[in-house]
C-alpha cells in the first residue's frame, strides 16, 4: 500500500495530540508529516515537504484554516483538504465548498468517522495516482514517437490529439491541409505510412488493420489524391480499432463520459445508454470502460455528482428541497431525500439543521 502524507493543524493542543496519536494513520495508508498549532508552522512544512492531505481547524489565531488552504494549494495544487469546525463556524462552510474542501468535520471529533473519511480519501488518491501514471506513460511514449524519423511531427501531434478527442470531421480537414502544404518532391505515401505506423505504436494496437496504403501500385503512389483517399480510409480503420481494443481509448472514452455526466447531471433522464449513444460506443463497452478507469460504475458516479451539487445548493440556504431536487436531476423530493441520506447518512433537512445548530455557540 502506497503511503500518503497528512499534515494536521489545530491550535488546540489536546485536539492536535489526539489526531496525531488516536488515529491509526499508518494502518489506513498515511504517514504523519507533522501535527502543528499554527498556519505559519504548517506553511513551513508545506514548503519543504509534499503533503497529500491537509487536515486543519478552521478557526485559528493569525490565519484561518481557509486562508491556510488557499496558500497551501498554491504550493500543492492537487492536495486534498479536510477542515474541522465547531457549530458556531457554519458561515465558513460555503467558503470551504468554494475551495473544494473534501470534507467538513464537526466537533466533537469522532475517531471512527475521521478514519472512514481518510480511508475514502486514500481510495481517491490511489485512483488519481493510477490515472496520473497512465497519462505519464502515454505522454512519454507519444513524445518518443514524435521524435521518430517522420518529418511531419506537428501533423502527427495534432492528428493524435484529434483521434483521442474523437473529432473525426476535423481529422479529414487536417489531412486536406497536410496534402495542400506538401512539396512537389514529397513522397506522400511514405510519409503517410510512417504516420500510420506511429499512430499504431502510440495507441498500442495489438492487431492493427492491413492498411490500404500498402496495396498501392507504383503508379498509384505518385497520385497524391489516391494516396490521400487511402490515408483517410486507413485513419478511419485505426479509429474503428480504437473503439474496441486500445487501453488508451478506454481511458479516453471514460474521460469523455465523465465530462458528459458533469455537464448533464441535471437531466433527470440521463442514462448510461444515452451517454454511450452520444459518444458513439456501445452500452456494454462504455459500462466496462468507465468502471475499469474510475473504479466505480456509471450509476454510482452520477449519484455522487448529483449529491455533491445538491449539498452545495443546500448550503446556500435559498432553495426549497423540491427546487434542489429539480436542479440536480432527481425525479422527486422523496427520491432526492433518500439518495442524499444514502450518501451523507442524514436527510437534507437534518444535515442543514445540524450545520446550523448552535450558531451562537463558542468555538469547540
Amino acid at each position: 500500500m502506497e503511503k500518503y502524507n497528512v499534515l494536521v493543524v489545530d491550535d488546540e493542543i489536546m485536539i492536535r495530540r489526539g489526531l496525531a496519536e488516536i488515529i491509526k494513520w499508518n494502518e489506513i495508508g498515511y504517514e504523519l508529516s507533522g501535527a502543528v498549532g499554527t498556519a505559519a508552522e504548517a506553511l513551513a512544512i508545506l514548503q519543504k515537504t509534499r503533503v497529500h492531505v491537509l487536515l486543519t481547524d478552521i478557526s485559528m489565531p493569525e490565519m484561518t484554516g481557509l486562508e491556510l488552504i488557499r496558500r497551501a494549494k498554491e504550493l500543492h495544487p492537487r492536495m486534498k483538504t479536510v477542515v474541522i469546525s465547531g457549530y458556531s463556524e457554519f458561515d465558513y462552510a460555503m467558503e470551504a465548498i468554494k475551495l473544494k474542501v473534501e470534507n467538513y468535520i464537526l466537533k466533537p471529533l469522532d475517531p471512527q468517522k475521521i478514519t472512514e473519511i481518510f480511508e475514502h480519501l486514500r481510495e481517491v488518491l490511489d485512483e488519481e495516482q493510477k490515472n496520473q501514471k497512465r497519462e505519464q506513460y502515454l505522454r512519454s511514449e507519444y513524445e518518443l514517437r514524435r521524435s521518430s524519423e517522420t518529418g511531419h511531427c506537428d501533423f502527427q501531434t495534432e492528428l493524435i490529439r484529434k483521434m483521442e478527442e474523437g473529432k473525426n470531421s476535423e481529422i479529414d480537414t487536417l489531412v486536406e491541409e497536410m496534402f495542400r502544404a506538401a512539396a512537389d518532391g514529397d513522397k506522400m505515401n511514405e510519409i503517410c505510412l510512417k504516420i500510420l505506423r506511429n499512430s499504431v505504436l502510440y495507441f498500442r494496437l495489438e492487431n492493427p488493420p492491413y492498411f490500404q496504403i500498402y496495396r498501392l501500385s507504383e503508379n498509384e503512389e505518385q497520385d497524391k489524391e489516391r494516396v490521400k483517399t487511402c490515408f483517410q480510409s486507413d485513419i478511419r480503420m485505426i479509429l474503428s480499432c480504437l473503439r474496441e481494443h486500445s487501453e488508451s481509448t478506454v481511458l479516453l472514452i471514460s474521460r469523455r463520459a465523465k465530462l458528459y455526466i458533469d455537464g448533464h447531471y441535471e437531466d433527470k433522464n440521463l442514462s448510461l445508454r444515452q451517454v454511450a449513444s452520444e459518444l458513439g460506443v456501445s452500452y456494454g463497452y462504455l459500462s466496462t470502460a468507465f468502471a475499469k478507469t474510475y473504479g466505480e460504475n456509471f450509476k454510482s458516479y452520477l449519484a455522487n455528482v448529483r449529491a455533491e451539487h445538491a449539498r452545495e445548493l443546500l448550503m446556500e440556504r435559498k432553495y426549497k428541497i423540491y427546487e434542489i431536487a429539480d436542479r440536480t436531476g432527481y425525479g422527486s423530493s422523496r427520491y432526492f431525500t433518500d439518495a442524499f441520506k444514502r450518501r451523507y447518512g442524514i436527510s437534507p433537512v437534518d444535515y442543514l439543521n445540524r450545520m446550523n445548530r448552535g450558531n451562537g455557540a463558542s468555538k469547540g
